[in-house]
Formats: C-alpha cells, sequence, structure tokens
C-alpha cells in the first residue's frame, strides 16, 4: 500500500513511475537488476521493513556497481525508526525517506536535490550523516489521488489473501486512515504518527467505486490500524455504502473497546464479515504490560457480541514478552480456548525499532541481531522460559484451536470454493509443517 500511495502521489505531478514488486512476483536480484537495466530509471526507491531491510540493502550494493548513476532512496519503517544508524549502516542508499513519503519523494526528484532544503530526509554529507527537520504530516488526506493499484503486476489475482481473510474474489486491500493515537508499548508509529487522519468517507465510497468499476472488486479488506474508532464515520460509511448500491462485502481490524453490539449488528448488515482484533493476549499482566488499555473481561463480552451479531472474529496474538511466565502462557490459552474466536495468528514477541521495548530490550543482549528479526522466529527469550517452551507452546495452542470439530467442518466446507481449494492445501501443509517444527 505504500508503494501504490507513493507512485499514485508521483503521477499526479507529471512523474514517470513503474512498480516492481519483486518479492510477490518472485524474482531474483539479478531478475530485478535486468529490470532496471530495461527501464533505465534515475531513481530506484526501495520500502523495507527491519526484517527486509538486509535484503534491500543488497539490492541497492548491486545496483550502485551496475548502475553507479542511479540514486537509491530507502523508505519505510525501518529506516523512519532509526534513520542515522541506516544510513551509517547501509552506504549504498543515497538517501533515506523517514515519515510519510510522498511530497519528500516528489521533492528529491522535482529538484534533483538531496541536501538540507529538504525535510525528513536523512543523507550523507561529507562523509558525516546529515538529518534534516521532520516534515509536518498531510492533514487533508483527500489531495492525495487514489492508489496506483493498476501498477501492480497482476492485481488483484496476485494478491489475495489466505483463504480465510477473504468472502470472494477479487479482493483488494484499501486503507483508509493514517496514524494511531494509543501507546502499545510493542508497536512503532514512526511512519504516520500517533494522531489519527481519516480520507473523508465521500473519498472512500469513490475509491471503492473506482475498484468495483475497474477490478470487479467483491470484497475488500480495511487495514487500518483502528477503522472503526470514529462511530460518527463509521456510520457516515454505512450509510453511504448502502445509498450507493456497493455490492461489496467488507472486513476490518478493530480494537476490543470500540465495538457494541448494536454497532457490530449494524456493521453486518452494511456487508461487514469478519474482523480482527488485537486482542495479543489472554493474559491480564501481559495487557498491562503492552499498555493496551482493555481487559479480559472487554475481550470475552466483544468477542460474545461479535458473534451474536455474525460476523467471524479473528485474533492477533503476541506470546514470549518480557514479563511472560508459564502462568500468563497457560491464561491465554484458557482465554482463547474458551471465546468465539475463528481463526488465530499468534506471533512471537518482537521489539521492533521505533517501538518503545525496543531499546529496554536490546540492552539486555537477550535478542538476536536485527538481521533475523520479524515476529515468525523467536527473537526474545523472557528469564525463566527458553525457545523449546514457546515454540511447544504456540504448536499445542495451533493444534487444540484448530483441531476443533467446528472449525474442522468450516475448513473442510471451504474446499468446495474453488477458489480457495489450492491456496487451503497448499496453506494446510505449511500449517503441518509449522506444528511440527522445532525451530522457526
Amino acid at each position: 500500500m505504500g508503494l501504490v500511495n507513493l507512485a499514485g502521489y508521483l503521477r499526479s505531478k507529471d512523474v514517470s513511475v513503474r512498480i516492481l514488486d519483486a518479492l510477490n512476483l518472485g524474482l531474483s536480484i539479478d531478475a530485478t537488476l535486468d529490470y532496471v537495466k530495461n527501464h533505465k530509471p534515475s531513481y530506484v526507491g526501495i520500502t523495507a521493513t527491519t526484517n527486509m531491510i538486509f535484503r534491500s540493502a543488497e539490492l541497492a550494493d548491486e545496483i550502485k556497481k551496475r548502475f553507479p548513476h542511479i540514486v537509491t532512496i530507502i523508505g519505510g519503517s525501518h529506516v523512519s525508526a532509526l534513520p542515522e544508524e541506516t544510513m551509517e549502516r547501509f552506504p549504498s542508499f543515497d538517501v533515506g525517506v523517514f515519515g510519510e513519503g510522498e511530497k519528500t519523494l516528489f521533492e528529491i526528484i522535482n529538484t534533483g536535490k538531496i541536501d538540507d532544503s529538504i525535510p525528513s530526509i536523512v543523507f550523507k554529507k561529507n562523509g558525516t550523516v546529515t538529518k534534516t527537520a521532520a516534515r509536518g504530516y498531510i492533514e487533508n488526506l483527500d489531495e492525495l489521488p487514489f492508489p496506483a493499484y493498476d501498477l501492480m503486476d497482476k492485481f488483484p489475482d496476485l494478491y489475495r489473501p489466505t483463504p480465510n481473510n477473504y468472502s470472494a474474489l477479487p479482493v483488494a486491500p484499501v486503507v483508509s486512515s493514517r496514524g494511531c493515537p494509543f501507546a502499545c508499548t510493542f508497536c512503532d508509529r514512526a511512519v504516520f504518527g500517533r494522531k489519527l487522519r481519516a480520507y473523508s468517507v465521500d473519498y472512500t465510497i469513490s475509491l471503492l467505486k473506482d475498484l468495483q468499476n475497474r477490478y470487479k472488486i467483491k470484497d475488500v479488506c480495511f487495514y487500518d490500524d483502528i477503522f472503526i474508532l470514529n462511530k460518527n464515520k463509521l456510520y457516515e460509511f454505512i450509510d453511504k455504502k448502502e445509498k450507493s448500491n456497493l455490492d461489496i462485502a467488507w472486513s476490518c481490524e478493530g480494537r476490543i473497546d470500540a465495538l457494541e453490539e448494536q454497532t457490530l449488528k449494524d456493521m453486518k448488515k452494511a456487508g461487514c464479515w469478519q474482523i480482527s482484533y488485537g486482542i495479543e493476549n489472554g493474559s491480564q499482566k501481559i495487557l498491562d504490560g503492552f499498555n493496551k488499555n482493555i481487559n479480559v473481561n472487554q475481550i470475552r463480552e466483544t468477542l460474545d457480541a461479535t458473534y451474536k451479531a455474525k460476523i467471524r472474529a479473528r485474533a492477533y496474538l503476541i506470546i514470549g514478552s518480557l514479563p511472560e511466565t508459564i502462568e500468563t502462557l497457560e491464561e491465554n490459552k484458557k482465554l482463547i480456548l474458551s471465546v468465539p474466536l475463528s481463526d488465530i495468528h499468534i506471533s512471537f514477541f518482537t521489539p521492533l525499532p521505533g517501538s518503545e521495548v525496543y531499546k529496554k530490550i536490546l540492552s539486555t543482549n537477550r535478542m538476536e541481531d536485527l538481521k533475523d528479526i520479524n515476529q515468525y522466529h523467536i527473537n526474545y527469550i523472557p528469564p525463566g522460559l527458553s525457545s523449546e517452551i514457546l515454540m511447544r507452546y504456540m504448536n499445542d495452542l495451533y493444534r487444540r484451536f484448530y483441531f476443533h470439530p467446528k472449525r474442522l467442518v468450516r475448513y473442510f466446507l471451504m474446499l468446495f470454493n474453488r477458489h480457495k481449494t489450492i491456496h487451503l492445501i497448499k496453506s494446510f501443509f505449511v500449517f503441518i509443517k509449522i506444528l511440527f517444527s522445532k525451530n522457526i
């Protein structure tokens, strides 16, 4: 979504732009370099999270070796969280863009400059890393053009979520707001900040109409940090979607303390079929440590209300954080197996650069090198636990959750959906591989 937003903005300013999603297309670095050679760009921009920064730097190294005249630009969450460190460690990046990137990227290209006059960049001047003042956030997001989905090769066919995360095809991702006002200790808000800014409902409805008309989209996944926080906008969306006769199903992300039964029922009538909740953990001790400002009773009440509204509930879970113990692991398991959830997604606690816990955890020297950091590897082991305990616990929770008869029946019935069959079978074998893995 970052790439299509940047590309859409540049194109609206008459900049010739292409997107190559090398990762999704399965391209090697050599194939990516061939693409660069064929299209002869003046600039190559690369977006990277922390777990992709080393691979991105490897690509930038090869670009500078073969095409030294090309300006390499790094953006995304990693450089936004660690701007100076990124430029010191990876000299093949000519310039880093931190924070919201549209206006900064255009200024670099439009002026041809990399100097102190451009806000929100980090670069080397006379061998010393220099960081300019941060640019203010875009307050009126409606001034931005629609994301350039058309520049994504094989969109929307290549961009399917897992089978349990779409109701119909074609499906498209949409982000209708930026920023998050909450202060969860594990979260990095370096790119879009803590102030919630939203596109207008009219903009969002127009975007959905465009997706439907151009790509026959039948389902939309809203990936906003908090789609449902502003109740007035939520109900305005429900009302205008109905009046526009948009026949599009949708799912979204949600907070446990932001919804009640009547709102959920109204969302269901408006086409919402699934909500992914950032529950994180079923132990109150862990929730408090994360600064989630929710309690276990709220989790039960909201999930019960979601079930009554006939909306599927999916939970994001984090295990292995700083105060985790055998007792908190069991509290988490007890809750998750007793509430009406359709799916769970478990990740290992990961102190991401830019988060409150990053420096605290890093100083304990209990984390591996950043090269290996991601939420699917064990990056941190709490005192009193081990990687074997965490792995065994994750596998056991997945087994007990998904081998429940009701969920087995639901997944069996999915096999008769011709769009999901092959993907579901592949996912099943990956799932089995994870369950019986000793390491991840």
